[in-house]
């Protein structure tokens, strides 16, 4: 057993030693202040003696407490009976005055080895007070300087491991095993079995594992675990101690947690800025040779009478590729401008079935011999919008429909008010969407095939659905899809109506 553990044993009891090295203290000096006192016998009144041994009490019970001091009471009586007392080495006492002289010797002396003993107990419960303030303040200090669980952890291990002579381990709560380890790599299963087992405790006992769970801004984010090398329950102080150092290292994980989340915040909000930029730049110097080569092929197209035919399908085929990447550059300076909060919005008061009316217009020679059907569920309020933004997220989700049905199938557009916002739904007859992809049909460059359906459209970019939920959202309102019971997708969102938006 190390100096450092029998120090941390000792904090943990408030009992004075009572070993027999105490009582043998307390016999030697009964036996000194005889020794001290012999000399004067002749020179001094006996009862002034009794001072020797009175000093004699006091520091057995300073050092020792009570019941060593009792001890010295009683030799000292003895002793003094003994040596000081007529006639000299017996016990024979004829007088009364000795007899009071003894039980007031012996009265006193416990009385000064009681209040002594009591002023060494809450000295010492000081001094151990300090001594825990001052590992407290200590390990604080360390777990300061951490900055992430494995250091919090090494810290842990620093101080817990050195006084207590045990294996420390760390579990998060947000990890499905102990994460951070020290000690035999055959007990971990067994440590990690008992925090499972004691997870609701904020304080436990598993043979010799110590528990204490980890809180912080009242959630659990771990459990801290001490196996010590000797089986035994802690005792009050010990408890108490183990529980704030757990508290300590919560505030500190906690801490570590949120640092962490704001780097990675921080990291990926650098990213999308950065990526922003990039799509706006690339869209802008995309812009000015796709408007020439444009114009360039329009130009072709008006030659047609002096070109081949052949020459004419090529020309009509890059005519094709221009315009959609002119639309691509499109959708990237929108998705651009949603990312980074730059849209701007133009509102102005519409009926929502202009905007619808307009926008299936828009489609109407890109459905082929698909069914497009409308209705409308009772009156429909006005809405305060972007005409433009909202026209094209209609016109984004009905061409997706297109995309995603045989040339036979049918498309359903619904208009319906819900609560205080208008709501607009488009439906068809496809595949549907494939499990899981509710939310992610809606990332940024997510095509057909990531929506259930085998036949993706040529040259899509899949901006398209991003973008209609950008403005969806710039606008207060949301989109959301899912399947039809019948088969088939179908997209919904709402926008707030006019009543709400002016108030």
């Amino acid at each position: 057993m190390t100096e450092n553990t029998r120090r941390i044993i000792a904090a943990n009891t408030s009992r004075p030693e009572t070993s027999g090295r105490a009582y043998v203290w307390a016999a030697a000096m009964a036996a000194a202040a005889t020794l001290i006192a012999l000399p004067f016998r002749s020179l001094t009144d006996s009862d002034t003696l009794t001072l020797v041994y009175m000093t004699a009490v006091v520091a057995t019970a300073l050092r020792y407490g009570l019941g060593p001091s009792v001890l010295a009471s009683v030799l000292s009586v003895a002793a003094f009976n003994l040596v000081f007392v007529e006639p000299y080495y017996t016990f024979e006492t004829l007088s009364a005055d000795a007899y009071f002289t003894f039980a007031i010797m012996f009265a006193t002396s416990l009385i000064v080895a009681a209040m002594t003993s009591g002023l060494s107990r809450r000295m010492s419960h000081a001094g151990r007070e300090q001594a825990r303030t001052r590992r407290l303040l200590d390990f604080a200090r360390d777990l300061s300087r951490a900055t992430s669980p494995a250091e919090i952890h090494a810290a842990a291990v620093a101080r817990l491991a050195r006084d207590y002579e045990g294996n420390v381990s760390l579990h998060l709560a947000d990890a499905s095993e102990t994460r951070f380890w020290q000690g035999p790599e055959r007990d971990r299963t067994r440590v990690a079995e008992a925090i499972r087992m004691n997870a609701g405790a904020n304080l436990a006992v598993e043979e010799e594992i110590w528990i204490a769970r980890l809180e912080a801004a009242g959630e659990t984010v771990g459990w801290l675990a001490l196996e010590r090398m000797e089986p035994g329950s802690p005792s009050g102080e010990a408890s108490l101690e183990f529980e704030t150092l757990a508290a300590l290292m919560a505030g500190a994980v906690a801490r570590a947690e949120k640092t962490e989340e704001a780097a990675h915040a921080e990291a990926a909000r650098e990213a999308e800025t950065l990526r922003n930029v990039l799509l706006s730049s690339l869209s802008h110097d995309l812009r000015t040779p796709l408007t020439v080569l444009g114009g360039t092929i329009g130009a072709l197209a008006r030659m047609r009478r002096r070109l081949p035919r052949e020459a004419m399908e090529e020309v009509a085929s890059l005519s094709r590729q221009i315009a959609y990447l002119q639309k691509f550059t499109g959708n990237l300076l929108k998705i651009s401008a949603i990312s980074s909060g730059d849209l701007k919005l133009n509102r102005q008061v519409y009926t929502i079935q202009e905007i619808v009316g307009a926008a299936l217009t828009r489609m109407s020679e890109r459905k082929g011999g698909r069914t497009i059907r409308t209705a409308i569920s009772g009156d429909i309020p006005l809405v305060e919008i972007d005409g433009a933004l909202i026209e094209q997220v209609v016109a984004n989700l009905v061409e997706n429909a297109i995309e995603h049905t045989e040339d036979d199938g049918e498309i359903a557009v619904e208009l319906a008010t819900r609560g205080a916002f208008v709501q607009i739904s488009i439906s068809d007859n496809g595949p549907g969407l494939g499990p899981g992809d509710e939310d992610m049909v809606f990332e940024r460059f997510r095509t057909g095939s990531h929506i259930g359906s085998d036949r993706k459209s040529v040259g899509a970019s899949g901006l398209g659905l991003a973008i209609c939920r950008g403005v969806v959202e710039a606008h207060g309102g949301r989109i959301d899809a899912g399947n039809n019971p019948g088969g088939g997708a179908r997209f919904y969102f709402t926008l707030p109506a006019l009543e709400q938006a002016a108030a």
